[in-house]
């Protein structure tokens, strides 16, 4: 039994529904109808919000693979929407990938400005290979295979046109926001054949994961492109509308939980990269991260992505006065080619962070609190009322090794529970949660006798952020 001592904030909770275990039903329509639910030969399943088949349920599970497409209300979808539908790529290899030339091998990235630039740009450019024409659908790229993370279906999960989740949400005075708007963000990320090895292992058995294989080889990458729903009219000063000329998405998106799904427009804001390197030390991972500068006239406006940064380490022991005092940080370079908005919200201290990012936390402390179950939170509480207290999020870790439990009222380290690490992967935690006690989560389209969580039962680690 996991101590209460951890129990994070009931605000990040969010309890889901329980039912029993049922066979679904397919139910994709074998001719055009005004309003088609999900791709024509896919299984279309009735279920609840937690994944368990339910005749007539309130939600909508697509099925090609081993694990959902989407599970969406059945609301959302809007009126006469005929596709396209998300696929999820989920051949994970079953087998070591090929070894191939990885372009940013040969770059220091620790040699200064101008080294850490070119490292996130051949990042960029490996990540956009093929990508840019294929409008990020992995199966219609040829020059590259890349992956999604799987059973992220729950808890601001995946749509169904772009698979895209929800992110952290923007409000006044971030970015030049008005007073009293909130703007919603969304994204969707990519794995390289290496990381998505890692998945493979990881589910080979798809309701039960093996979290001792829950480790990344060198050269595994991923990359999440970041797109917001931010108009001129949202910003105090609308002539200075961030995302001017930013490529466009439409996304089925509800405006409140109850009004039916409508098509709506969001725009390229951010792209962070993550990938294994073994000159990181010790955590051999390096994380970066881009902002949309309108005022770039490369084409396509893809390419308007400027460096934000990268940081290959926490800077134990920096704290704000250190940043007044303009000490350095050792371990993260800001890049000169940063857009001024995106300088303005830089992380703790001023460590690299993107624009859509809490300021309070930074790329890489964030991420390494990947762990089950999750047993701390994703950066410093309000609890965290010391520079002390919140330096715990800025130690640094090494790939493999679990952030560990703190207490949520006093923000002090706590024994217990003891989690395991997935090595920085917030994704992969978030996948592996789903199929956890504490939830009642289910695989629709491989169903199993899943542990289900105990209707009344307190539930004592939050929802994983991704």
């Amino acid at each position: 039994m996991k101590s209460p001592a951890v129990a994070l904030a009931a605000t990040r909770l969010t309890l889901v529904g329980f039912g029993f275990l049922a066979l679904g039903l397919g139910c994709t329509p074998s001719k055009p109808t005004p309003r088609q639910a999900c791709a024509p030969g896919t299984r279309c399943l009735a279920v609840d919000d937690a994944g368990h088949a339910v005749p007539g349920g309130a939600y909508l599970a697509q099925c090609a693979g081993t694990f959902p497409d989407y599970i969406v209300p059945a609301t959302l979808f809007p009126a006469g929407y005929a596709g396209p539908w998300f696929s999820l790529a989920q051949a994970f290899p079953s087998t070591h990938p090929p070894a191939e030339e990885l372009p940013w091998t040969s770059i220091d990235f620790q040699a200064g400005t101008s080294a850490a630039n070119d490292y996130l740009h051949a990042l960029r450019a490996y990540a956009f290979d093929g990508m840019i024409e294929a409008d990020f659908i992995p199966a219609k790229n040829a020059r590259r295979r890349w992956y999604h993370a799987p059973l992220m279906n729950f808890h601001h999960g995946r749509e169904l046109v772009h698979g895209v989740t929800e992110e952290r949400p923007l409000a006044h005075p971030e970015l030049g926001i008005k007073q009293g708007r909130t703007v919603r963000n969304f994204a969707v990320g990519f794995y390289n054949e290496i990381g998505a090895y890692s998945f493979g292992q990881v589910f080979a058995r798809p309701n039960d994961p093996d979290l001792g294989k829950a480790r990344f080889e060198e050269g595994a990458m991923v990359f999440k492109i970041l797109f917001s729903a931010a108009t001129p009219d949202d910003f105090e000063n609308p002539d200075a509308y961030l995302l001017e000329g930013a490529p466009a998405w439409q996304i089925a998106i509800q405006p409140d939980p109850t009004a039916p799904g409508q098509l709506t427009t969001v725009r390229l804001l951010q792209m962070d990269v993550a990938v294994r390197d073994a000159r990181a030390k010790p955590s051999g991972w390096v994380f970066g991260t881009f902002a949309f500068d309108r005022q770039a006239s490369d084409e396509p406006a893809w390419k308007r992505l400027r460096p934000v940064g990268l940081m290959w380490g926490n800077d134990p022991g920096y704290t704000p006065a250190d940043q007044q005092q303009k000490k350095p940080l050792r371990e993260s370079v800001v890049s000169d080619q940063i857009p001024a908005y995106a300088k303005a919200h830089l992380g703790w201290a001023g460590r690299v962070n993107g624009p859509v990012d809490n300021p309070a936390s930074a790329c890489m402390s964030c991420h390494q609190t990947a762990q089950v179950p999750a047993a701390a939170g994703l950066l410093p509480s309000r609890a965290c009322d010391t520079d002390r207290k919140k330096l715990y999020w800025f130690r640094n870790l090494g790939s493999g090794e679990a952030f560990g439990a703190v207490n949520a009222q006093s923000c002090e380290p706590a024994p217990d529970p003891k989690p395991t690490s997935l090595d920085f992967s917030l994704q992969l935690a978030a996948a592996v949660q789903s199929l956890g006690p504490s939830f009642g989560n289910v695989n629709p389209c491989t169903p199993s006798a899943a542990i289900r969580a105990v209707p009344g039962a307190p539930v004592t680690e939050p929802r994983i952020e991704r």
